[in-house]
């Protein structure tokens, strides 16, 4: 698994977040680094992302939490070619941000899964329906699963850990038996 660019959530998905574990485990993956973790600010958290989608010299896979997911979105869609797939793990709602759902742009048409839980504080399960179908992102039901983070006792997340091998075969798949990618309509 290479070629990942881990964008964390508020608060830098502190030491014990999957993010944080999986990237110990992983430390040639790319993490997001230098933002203002304490305020989520939509500009300033996807600009950060698209600078290192720009200075990769292959598309990236975007491992997001949280608001990351949302700064991953607004940067995959101004700079589509250089997105592998998408791997949004609890996104938070725009709206407890102040973001109107028409601000927020489609993704490039990549691979993606959207894990979504049944009581996420940030995310209730229609809204993300809503999103899944809007990003045309697979939705993956991770049941009453918090917010999927440290607090809610994911720790290490062996089950995401294989969703997103899941997703990255997928990828890897469907890049060698398809041609070029076309923008939705």
């Amino acid at each position: 698994m290479s070629h990942i660019l881990i964008v964390p959530g508020l608060h830098n998905s502190g030491p014990q977040h999957w993010q944080s574990l999986w990237h110990q485990q992983y430390p040639h993956w790319l993490r997001v680094t230098g933002q203002t973790w304490e305020r989520a600010d939509l500009a300033t958290w996807s600009q950060r992302v698209a600078d290192l989608l720009v200075a990769s010299n292959e598309p990236l896979h975007l491992v997001a939490h949280s608001f990351g997911s949302l700064a991953s979105i607004a940067a995959a869609a101004r700079h589509p070619e250089k997105v592998a797939s998408l791997f949004l793990v609890a996104p938070a709602d725009p709206a407890h941000f102040a973001i109107a759902d028409r601000d927020l742009p489609l993704p490039p048409p990549v691979p993606g899964v959207l894990v979504s839980s049944q009581n996420d504080p940030w995310m209730s399960e229609p809204r993300a329906r809503y999103w899944s179908e809007r990003w045309q992102l697979e939705l993956h039901d991770a049941g009453s699963a918090g917010h999927i983070n440290a607090e809610s006792g994911h720790g290490d997340w062996p089950a995401g850990l294989q969703l997103l091998a899941t997703l990255l075969q997928q990828h890897h798949f469907a890049t060698a038996s398809s041609p070029p990618r076309q923008r939705r309509a």
